[in-house]
């Protein structure tokens, strides 16, 4: 329905949305959540990082949330990223915020991003290959399978950015990971194993540990 309508909200805010993005869900707002917990200067010049921006809904929305701040969003898909710029510009926020054509699956993918970065987001693709199939019709379907499939496991994105995430991440900066039902411990070793502190997950509506917090 959302692809019929072109739009999709996300804490309050409109999103434009095409068949190259994933729909914003609910659950993804648990990272506003987080970040707007975690980050509790809402007047400081934060650098916030972004990996696989889709439509854009992270990065913009805590760009609203922190006026002061600034982002850099990456997206591997060239139709995705117009979607993101578009919304850029609908939320007055194009000016702090720049989007990057990349694929962290490629060597030197951090180079053009700049940093380091106080806040690293990301809700990278985390269902396993072989489960997309058996995804609700709507989903499996319609939504890019780029954006859904996370490999063998579900993890293969995550040990992507947790190899070049001490790299990207200021000293006491934060990551915050939307991850699958289930996810959470494995991550958690992953990014421990790169030099990250875990901190409490977050959860969702539906009780789930739904974020996964880390401290660098």
């Amino acid at each position: 329905m959302a692809y019929i309508l072109g739009e999709r909200e996300f804490w309050g805010l409109p999103f434009k949305v095409s068949p190259a993005v994933l729909v914003p869900r609910p659950d993804s707002e648990t990272v506003i959540e987080a970040a707007v917990a975690l980050l509790a200067d809402r007047q400081r010049p934060w650098r916030i990082l972004d990996l696989g921006l889709g439509s854009g809904c992270l990065l913009l929305t805590l760009l609203r949330e922190f006026p002061a701040a600034r982002g850099v969003g990456l997206e591997v898909s060239e139709a995705a990223l117009a979607v993101a710029r578009a919304n850029a510009t609908a939320l007055q926020v194009e000016d702090r915020a720049a989007l990057l054509l990349g694929d962290w699956r490629q060597p030197g993918w951090r180079d053009p991003l700049g940093g380091p970065f106080d806040l690293l987001v990301s809700n990278p693709p985390y269902i396993e290959a072989d489960a997309i199939t058996g995804l609700m019709p709507e989903v499996s379907r319609f939504e890019p399978r780029l954006a859904l499939d996370g490999g063998l496991d579900g993890l293969a994105a995550y040990r992507a950015i947790a190899a070049d995430a001490p790299r990207l991440v200021a000293p006491g900066g934060r990551v915050l990971l939307e991850v699958g039902e289930g996810q959470a411990p494995e991550i958690y070793r992953i990014f421990q194993s790169t030099g990250f502190t875990p901190e409490a997950p977050w959860k969702d509506l539906g009780g789930i540990d739904r974020v996964v917090s880390l401290r660098y």
